[in-house]
């Protein structure tokens, strides 16, 4: 099929397995795999969120163009919902002189965006709740999605697993994981595209969700609250990854940050990816 998109023409593979009603959640991963260890990341990242999400919920992947023998896999995954879009994202300022050594952060975090709008018009519209992942995540806990779940009613509009203020003192819910009332989205006509420098994939919908009179919130979160980390049992002490919490103090959900540029070599600080996949198969999925 083909979505107009941005003034971008987007041509997918849509591969359909389960439907659910509106009111179970539904979860949106962006996913790109340009190698092996990647693959492994994302496949650790579905393997989680199956494992502790009993609730009523689709799950989604929307591939960014991934070389096409590194996707066959997700077509294999029963339950499981994949997009694979064929068409590179560009942002409108380069398509023009566009070339792929050209691409940086920026067209990185527009190819987020893209894939999340793409999400955005395959999900029944009649959705009550979408949740946006990356693909370096891993929750951790039986009912972490009823727990986020939970805090979106009266006038909070999104919660999230994580609040950043480098961007705006105020802060804003990082895409990486955040749950938004879906029909508010839908009637205020948000979108997940960026406004850089100022404004990154995501950041529009918690500002604007706040410019309409609806609040937003996150857990605790150990990247912005180091303090919380010596409370920890010793096997989340020892992960130098994010870790979200609970109202209890329990860890909810974990996040590996940089996972395709790390799997590349160009960022090295943190946790490995291998260490990172290792620490799933071993303490998460076994």
């Amino acid at each position: 099929m083909k979505l107009r998109i941005d003034g971008q023409t987007y041509h997918l593979k849509v591969t359909r397995r389960l439907q659910q009603p509106p009111d179970a959640p539904r979860l949106v991963i962006v996913g790109f795999q340009p190698n092996a260890q990647t693959r492994e990341i994302l496949q650790v990242c579905i393997q989680a969120i199956q494992r502790y999400t009993s609730e009523p919920h689709e799950l989604w992947v929307v591939d960014n163009c991934s070389p096409e023998e590194n996707t066959h896999w997700l077509l294999e995954i029963p339950a499981l919902n994949v997009i694979l879009n064929r068409t590179e994202p560009i942002p409108p300022a380069g398509r023009r002189l566009w070339k792929p050594e050209t691409r940086d952060f920026s067209w990185g975090s527009y190819s987020n965006a893209a894939a999340l709008e793409i999400g955005v018009r395959l999900i029944n519209p009649q959705t009550h709740f979408l949740m946006t992942l990356h693909q370096d995540i891993l929750p951790c806990r039986e009912g972490w999605l009823t727990f986020l779940q939970s805090k979106i009613q009266k006038k909070t509009a999104a919660f999230g697993v994580r609040m950043d203020t480098q961007r705006t003192p105020e802060g804003v819910l990082h895409v990486l994981g955040y749950m938004v009332d879906f029909q508010i989205f839908r009637q205020l006509k948000l979108s997940f595209f960026p406004q850089l420098p100022q404004y990154d994939v995501g950041d529009l919908v918690t500002v604007n969700l706040r410019k309409a009179g609806y609040e937003v919130a996150a857990c605790p979160n150990t990247l912005h609250q180091p303090e919380l980390i010596e409370t920890l049992p010793p096997l989340f002490q020892n992960l130098h990854v994010d870790r979200a919490l609970d109202d209890e103090g329990n860890v909810i959900f974990l996040h590996l940050g940089r996972g395709v540029r790390k799997s590349e070599g160009v960022h090295m600080t943190g946790t490995t990816p291998e260490a990172w996949v290792q620490f799933a198969e071993e303490h998460l999925l076994g």
